[in-house]
């Protein structure tokens, strides 16, 4: 593991969970109603997002919208740890603690084809000004979305990171292979990504 990687994942993480209940809500519930303004965000999509765990944004609101707006919702399950591997699987009925202690429903029907969502919500332990990405390591998201890589004309669904204004630095060394974002969306505003820039599109 990057000895750099490790120590700014530390350094982050412990921002987040700086946090205290009260903030971490209001900055969560904010940094949902970005996303909510989306086009993709609407009545018949199909939307991933995920369950937090380790004081990530908090999705409930998220969620909560997309239910009244009848917007499908699906969210990621480890399928195979070994090789690193997610899919993607209705949110629907109970949840159980699936891999890491992360919540997952249980599940009675098949994965979505990553290619057909209209919107992926992904979590990140930072971001960078160009829309790159730090994970936890593992390298889930990177795998299930490597085909927009190989795209040229369409690209498959938008990925919009959603993190507090606290897990945002100025550079990410990233590999070849590691998942670059079209959104970030923060308690503070909505920033669309675009040749290694940014620009502010919500607030």
């Amino acid at each position: 593991m990057n000895a750099h990687k490790a120590a700014l994942r530390k350094e982050l993480r412990a921002r987040r969970r700086g946090l205290s209940a009260t903030e971490h809500a209001q900055r969560s519930n904010r940094a949902a109603q970005m996303i909510a303004r989306l086009p993709q965000f609407s009545a018949g999509s199909r939307i991933a997002l995920y369950l937090p765990f380790d004081a990530e944004v908090d999705t409930a609101g998220l969620i909560a919208v997309a239910c009244r707006r009848g917007i499908r919702s699906y969210v990621p399950v480890v399928s195979d740890a070994r090789h690193g591997r997610i899919g993607f699987y209705p949110l629907a009925g109970p949840t159980r603690r699936g891999r890491y202690g992360i919540l997952v429903p249980h599940r009675n029907v098949g994965p979505v084809d990553p290619r057909w969502l209209d919107l992926v919500v992904v979590p990140l332990v930072g971001v960078d000004a160009a829309g790159k990405r730090l994970g936890m390591g593992a390298g889930y998201y990177d795998r299930v979305m490597a085909f927009r890589r190989g795209r040229v004309d369409w690209r498959g669904p938008r990925l919009i990171g959603l993190a507090f204004d606290c897990q945002r630095v100025e550079s990410i060394s990233a590999e070849p292979w590691d998942l670059g974002l079209d959104y970030l969306a923060t308690e503070t505003g909505l920033l669309q990504y675009h040749g290694g820039g940014s620009c502010v599109i919500g607030c």
